[in-house]
């Protein structure tokens, strides 16, 4: 399973980061090829020519001339030059670049030569034959740490670090407009008036901004051509409803009861259905969000919901909490999804359950009804959607209560889950955000 940042910057960083190791591992291995190893080869050829002629000038100098070679050697060169003692404790030499120095000593020797280590000491010894002597030439085990230039390092690593924090910087450049632009459209889709996006920056970054920025005001004012049309029609609506209702009450005696009554019931569901037109054109002015009681605000709900017939059961789950929200939208949902619940439940209970912990801050609205099916899940959040047309005659509805409870929902950063219910029926699931979660003293 790939794991990847979910971010840009991350995603970004990651694809420089990469790139840059490899690009380092690449260059690191055609410098050890092209330049380090042709290097190695070439000291240990003039190291092990050194060796070879100071061999040769020991044995063709005269015996009083050996100590003053024997500095100069060791002050020019770093050997020194030793008998050959057969009661050494010796030990074999283990060095990386140990192989180029053999070959070249070799080479130059004409004959593979012993090579050892004295004990622990700091000096490698090669025992080199001139003119049937042996002279035992001894140096510095640094001398064979020809380890890889710091240059190169240097120069790649340091070269490779300035890449990367150039590129994430101006990776960084890009990102941020376009988190400022995120965090505008989640606004956007919440309802709410973003401030205008910051039109600077790269020409696409620029073109993308002013483009955003432009579909932002056009989208509120046809927010705002839709409330004053929608208000308008409601007020000439209502004018003659309001006429109608006031003929109808003024009907004399002889008139049919049942007529009058039915004629008044729907003049009461044309003006319900009006005001939740209204409900659902305006959503609801933002209100400070204050400390509410969320149990006290089912109970009120409920007792409105069973005095029109419904049968609520209420269950509280851990210690009662207040939340920090706005009462009037808090009530508006909670009510619509009550509302939703007995108008398709049928006669049978209606199961409420506030879940309030540290963890989980939930309203669950349980019903008995007819369920809804998975594939008309997300489309009963649509205004108007009828799951069975035949249905909604029969119960009334008009199909904006779940819709003005999303939209609501959305815009205070809350959720709406419709979850099937075990043994039949729909859990309406409203989700709180725990950190607006305050216990009760």
């Amino acid at each position: 399973m790939k794991v990847l940042p979910r971010s840009l910057f991350g995603r970004a960083a990651l694809t420089i980061a990469l790139t840059l190791v490899s690009f380092t591992i690449v260059s690191m291995a055609a410098v050890m090829y092209f330049i380090m190893l042709p290097m190695a080869k070439r000291s240990a050829d003039d190291f092990a020519a050194e060796f070879v002629s100071a061999a040769h000038d020991l044995q063709h100098l005269p015996e009083e001339q050996h100590t003053e070679l024997m500095q100069e050697l060791l002050d020019d060169h770093g050997l020194v030059v030793v008998s050959h003692e057969p009661g050494l404790i010796e030990q074999q030499v283990d060095s990386p670049y140990l192989m180029f120095f053999r070959d070249s000593l070799t080479r130059a020797a004409g004959e593979e030569l012993p090579m050892v280590a004295s004990g622990s000491g700091p000096l490698i010894w090669v025992d080199v034959p001139a003119h049937g002597q042996v002279h035992r030439i001894g140096f510095n085990k640094e001398r064979l740490g020809t380890n890889p230039p710091l240059a190169f390092m240097a120069i790649i690593g340091g070269g490779a670090l300035l890449t990367l924090l150039a590129s994430l910087l101006e990776v960084h450049r890009v990102v941020r407009p376009l988190d400022r632009l995120s965090r505008a459209v989640r606004k956007l889709s919440q309802g709410q008036q973003p401030q205008p996006v910051p039109e600077d920056g790269p020409e696409e970054i620029v073109e993308l901004a002013r483009t955003f920025n432009r579909m932002s005001s056009d989208l509120q004012e046809m927010a705002a051509n839709r409330t004053v049309m929608i208000a308008g029609i409601s007020h000439d609506l209502r004018t003659p409803l309001t006429r109608l209702g006031i003929a109808v009450e003024m009907l004399d005696e002889n008139s049919k009861p049942e007529l009058v009554a039915g004629i008044q019931r729907d003049l009461d569901a044309m003006n319900d259905l009006i005001s939740q037109f209204l409900q659902f054109s305006k959503g609801i002015e933002d209100a400070c969000p204050i400390q509410v009681d969320l149990w006290k605000i089912i109970e009120s709900l409920a007792e409105d919901i069973e005095r029109e017939g419904a049968d609520l059961r209420l269950h509280r789950i851990n210690p009662p909490c207040v939340f920090f929200a706005d009462p009037v939208a808090l009530q508006r949902v909670v009510g619509n999804l009550l509302k939703n619940a007995a108008q398709y439940g049928g006669a049978n209970p209606i199961d409420v359950e506030l879940h309030c912990s540290d963890d989980n801050v939930s309203i669950e609205v349980a019903d008995r009804g007819p369920g809804i099916p998975e594939a008309e899940v997300q489309a009963v959040f649509r205004p108007f959607h009828r799951v069975q047309p035949a249905r909604e005659k029969r119960t009334g509805g008009s199909g904006l209560g779940l819709a003005i409870a999303r939209q609501l929902a959305v815009k205070h950063g809350w959720t709406i889950d419709l979850l099937p219910r075990e043994g039949g029926g729909t859990v309406a699931k409203l989700g709180l955000p725990t950190a607006c979660r305050f216990s009760l003293a």
